[in-house]
């Protein structure tokens, strides 16, 4: 009988140590997305500080002049630059931003105006196609660093002084291109086109 017990007690005894052995605490696994998380870069959501206004010498006309011009913002914070808020006056559109004169243009001339559109996840070449189709007039093609980097197109209507002169600036930027266009009358190419270029020397772009 004792036998019997002893034999029993010591088969318990090896039971629980098996238990003990195989019952192992369970590891916590993170979730692979935690790591992901912590390694997405931030997107620049702003552009980098600048001063409100700046004086800048312009050179119309062959005459050179201080301006001190003030800092707009694009749409999207995805651009600024300094204009001349004597001259001109800077709106953000709901589709596209346009800079244009306070002085009345001549009746029966061309428009004077800038205009900048972001276009999303489209590139440089495609809209220098859209563009050749859209204008009727022969179009320059160059690729320019002055006064901005960017594929250039540059046209006018004819060589009489109301004649429409167009340039168009096409900018690779964050996600798509920007898109520049300049239009004005020639007899405007050394007032107007000459202060739109000062201008555009001072664009920042978020990239």
């Amino acid at each position: 009988m004792r036998k019997t017990i002893y034999v029993s007690f010591a088969l318990s005894l090896l039971l629980v140590g098996c238990n003990s052995e195989t019952e192992k605490p369970t590891k916590e696994v993170k979730p692979s997305g935690e790591k992901a998380i912590e390694e997405i870069a931030e997107v620049p959501t702003s552009l980098p500080e600048r001063e409100p206004t700046k004086d800048v010498v312009l050179s119309v006309e062959g005459e050179d002049s201080t301006i001190t011009m003030n800092l707009v913002e694009g749409s999207r914070a995805l651009y600024s630059l300094y204009i001349d808020p004597e001259r001109y006056t800077f709106e953000n559109g709901e589709n596209e931003d346009k800079l244009t004169p306070i002085a009345k243009t001549p009746t029966d001339y061309p428009e004077v105006y800038m205009t900048f559109l972001y276009i999303e996840n489209q590139n440089p070449e495609s809209v220098k196609e859209e563009m050749k189709q859209q204008y009727k007039m022969s179009l320059e093609e160059q690729t320019i660093s002055t006064p901005v980097h960017a594929l250039s197109l540059h046209g006018t209507t004819g060589q009489k002084s109301d004649s429409e002169v167009v340039t168009i600036y096409i900018m690779e930027v964050e996600r798509g291109t920007l898109l520049i266009k300049e239009n004005y009358f020639l007899e405007a190419q050394e007032g107007h086109g000459a202060r739109f270029e000062q201008m555009l020397k001072t664009l920042e772009v978020r990239n």
